[in-house]
């Protein structure tokens, strides 16, 4: 048999079959174990910073009812050195936020720029956590100044 007789034959058929599916399924794992190695990567990455800046500072941190919002925050601006700010949220945590060309900033129905964010302002920004624990922003809503009388604590008043 020669090698035009056996490029034609069943058997080399069948072989070139082997090997393609072979190579598909080393493909395949080579594939998985990538977006494997990326998902641990990022999660490492972000998990160095992560209770730092999304999370109570005590032991209660672990405990799955004490997580803050990792993908928002409401609180007031304490610093702003654009095109990041950084907020104290309700929990008392600092948060850092990142504005890109995308994030929309409204305050009621006007649209604002990033340079109108001020210290001192009260705001709810939602976006995605990125790598170096800071969310970046895609809406940004500047709130009223919380009045110091709210319902809450006048009934709270009241009652003592």
């Amino acid at each position: 048999m020669n090698v035009k007789e056996f490029s034609q034959s069943k058997q080399f058929k069948t072989i070139l079959w082997i090997i393609a599916g072979l190579v598909f399924l080393i493909g395949a794992f080579s594939l998985g174990e990538n977006v494997g190695f990326h998902k641990a990567s990022f999660s490492f990455q972000n998990g160095d910073n992560f209770y730092h800046t999304f999370g109570p500072q005590h032991s209660a941190a672990l405990q799955p009812a004490s997580f803050s919002d990792a993908h928002g925050a409401v609180g007031k601006v304490i610093s702003v050195t654009l095109p990041t700010f950084t907020i104290e949220d309700k929990d008392n945590t600092e948060k850092n936020i990142l504005i890109s060309n995308q994030t929309v900033i409204r305050q009621l129905r006007n649209t604002l720029a990033a340079s109108d964010i001020k210290v001192g302002d009260y705001i709810v920004a939602i976006g995605e956590p990125n790598a170096q624990s800071q969310i970046a922003a895609t809406l940004i809503r500047e709130l009223p100044s919380p009045d110091p009388a709210t319902p809450a604590q006048t009934t709270t008043a009241a009652q003592q």
